[in-house]
């Protein structure tokens, strides 16, 4: 069992490293396409192992905050990833069955996270209330945001790339955010810029990325759009 646990803590370090590295590099690189998407197939299936090996140890430790960051950043992820393959759904495309799969199991788990909280805090547990309810309401927050993309709620010509900015963003910040917290005792920093730093600093590229694409696309007109 120590070995096991041993061989998936590698493993998690090293997709963890290669995440944030390969991460910074498509983000430095977005401009150029054949360079930024290797490096943003890398950082997907860096994630993807994260995820994994993450799940397994937050078990183990009983990590709520391990637990949670993980199924809110991977779903951030996933669905940008996903984002890529539904650019015609303005055009009659229809979401994969796994879309819906997706949005089923992950969205259960954001109200699974709700319910833990109500759970926690009706206890007195603040800390472990406090951090499953903010993942839970912005998992279910991402979860409306996709659902109503795939019902053809759109409103700009780029909607596909817009959701895969603030997605892959997102989950970079849920990536950083997690190896700085957990790294805390390492990091001469103060516990509120450890917790809140990555979002200060990445969540004003997202705006600006997303408005930037938004207004370079422009708003689908009424003829363009379909009916849900």
């Amino acid at each position: 069992m120590q070995n096991l646990s041993l061989l998936i803590k590698i493993i998690h370090i090293s997709a963890g490293a290669t995440a944030l590295i390969s991460g910074l590099l498509a983000i430095l690189f977005r401009k150029r396409v054949n360079t930024h998407k290797p490096f943003g197939r890398i950082y997907f299936w860096s994630m993807t192992v994260i995820f994994v090996s993450a799940i397994y140890m937050a078990f183990v430790k009983f990590n709520v905050f391990l637990f949670c960051v993980s199924f809110f950043t991977y779903y951030a992820c996933l669905t940008a990833y996903r984002a890529l393959r539904l650019k015609r759904l303005h055009l009659n495309q229809e979401p994969d069955r796994v879309d819906w799969i997706i949005e089923a199991f992950f969205g259960s788990m954001h109200l699974a996270f709700v319910g833990f909280a109500v759970l926690k805090l009706y206890n007195a547990q603040y800390t472990l209330g406090t951090i499953s309810l903010v993942f839970g309401l912005l998992g279910l927050q991402g979860n409306y945001s996709t659902i109503m993309r795939l019902k053809k709620r759109l409103a700009f010509k780029n909607y596909w790339l817009l959701a895969h900015i603030s997605g892959m963003l997102g989950s970079y910040i849920g990536a950083i955010t997690a190896f700085t917290v957990n790294n805390h005792e390492r990091i001469p920093l103060p516990p509120i810029v450890l917790w809140l730093g990555p979002t200060v600093l990445i969540v004003p590229l997202i705006v600006y990325e997303t408005k930037q694409q938004a207004k370079k696309a422009g708003k689908l007109t009424h003829t363009q759009k379909v009916s849900a």
